[in-house]
């Protein structure tokens, strides 16, 4: 599968709790009651499995990087080139969990959780007028990194998704439907981080960019 901006091949497609549970990392039942909480809660179903502690982090990246063939990146052994980081703005790396790399003439590799990002990765890709090389690394992974190499204020853990349990939901009344939360308002310390830099003088040309 090509995607503009960014060339992704997919070769034997599996669903994140088919392949988890074709490794005896999960169980089908733990797979069937993330389900019931992802039709609940909403977003990604691997961020689901992963609040739930039925997996961590790292085997979803793995799932996702053989599902898509994007290599899995090791940030710990990862030092962003200064030309990279400067390309980008701390707002726009927070706003899609993208964390630059390096820069060459002609591409421009980055790292980010989410191999579908079409958004994102198309509007670096029109901006920088690069080809991008991407790699995965987990979503804690990504949003430490980007706090630590962009010096910024704080880089507090992430809190996870709240979700609930059927008896849980017996004992609270439903007066609104759940809100889809947005990729940043659920994610209350990124979220923080954001504001802490908004209007920080670390101009450049993503800070316009609006998630």
């Amino acid at each position: 599968m090509k995607l503009r901006g960014t060339e992704i091949f997919m070769s034997r497609y599996q669903r994140v709790g088919d392949w988890l549970i074709e490794r005896g990392i999960i169980s089908a039942e733990q797979c069937s009651h993330a389900l019931e909480v992802h039709r609940t809660t909403g977003g990604r179903f691997g961020e689901v499995l992963i609040s739930l502690g039925y997996c961590s982090e790292q085997q979803v990246v793995e799932c996702l990087a053989q599902q898509y063939d994007i290599p899995v990146c090791d940030l710990a052994n990862v030092k962003p080139s200064e030309a990279a980081l400067k390309l980008v703005s701390p707002t726009f790396a927070l706003s899609r969990l993208i964390l630059p790399i390096s820069v060459t003439q002609t591409e421009f590799h980055c790292a980010l959780c989410d191999p579908l990002d079409i958004q994102g990765t198309d509007y670096l890709t029109r901006a920088l007028n690069k080809r991008l090389v991407i790699s995965l690394a987990g979503h804690q992974q990504i949003f430490e990194a980007i706090a630590k190499h962009y010096a910024l204020p704080t880089a507090k853990k992430q809190s996870p998704i709240l979700v609930e349990t059927a008896t849980e939901k017996k004992k609270t009344k439903r007066s609104t439907k759940p809100r889809a939360a947005g990729k940043v308002d659920e994610q209350p310390d990124r979220r923080e981080l954001l504001l802490a830099i908004a209007g920080g003088g670390q101009d450049s040309l993503w800070d316009a960019y609006q998630d």
